[in-house]
């Protein structure tokens, strides 16, 4: 960890093996704060999930683990894709402008497993969401209340599938390293 830096996270060794580096434009200025600080690490942790893990634990890889995180991301997705249904119909119903994103940031994401790439397009589609909510609220046809409720449901959904992850990688440590414990035990 270098203290001069500006950060507080741990500096890691980079990953080997074959990755996709994949560029995305986000509006939102929170989803872009929850994005770098946390999408560095879910990505690594994923790795260990679903690359590392089931290489180590082979026959005893849990796989709900792996299974347990691609429906967290699909029912975070799903939830998503609602809000994003419901405000256009709003829009639509209202007859008002769908609005265009503000300043965008490019965001740089090396993928290293699909449900990474997962994890980046429900960025992407949570943006949508906000920023479509934005303009039904700027429109007069969504209140400061209702507003602040949506558009936080949409910052939380990346978070709640990087919670998910962390609980999944706790898991698979936690196996892996009773495995070590067993052979150095066997070994002794």
């Amino acid at each position: 960890m270098d203290q001069h830096d500006g950060f507080a996270r741990l500096q890691t060794r980079t990953l080997r093996g074959t990755c996709i580096t994949r560029t995305v434009d986000l509006a939102n200025p929170r989803l872009i704060g929850v994005w770098k600080w946390n999408f560095e690490e879910a990505s690594r942790r994923l790795y260990a999930v679903c690359v590392f893990a089931p290489n180590v634990l082979r026959d005893a890889y849990p796989l709900e683990e792996l299974q347990g995180l691609k429906d967290c991301v699909a029912q975070q997705a799903r939830k998503v894709e609602k809000m994003i249904d419901w405000t256009r119909a709003q829009l639509a119903a209202a007859g008002l402008n769908s609005g265009e994103p503000g300043r965008v940031e490019a965001l740089s994401a090396d993928i290293r497993t699909p449900l990474a790439s997962a994890y980046v397009d429900l960025f992407v589609r949570a943006d949508l969401a906000i920023q479509l909510l934005d303009a039904l609220w700027l429109q007069g046809e969504l209140t400061d209340a209702g507003h602040a409720e949506r558009t936080g449901a949409m910052r939380r959904a990346p978070l709640s599938v990087l919670g998910g992850i962390q609980r999944a990688h706790a898991r698979c440590r936690e196996r892996i390293e009773a495995l070590y414990r067993q052979r150095d035990a066997g070994l002794l």
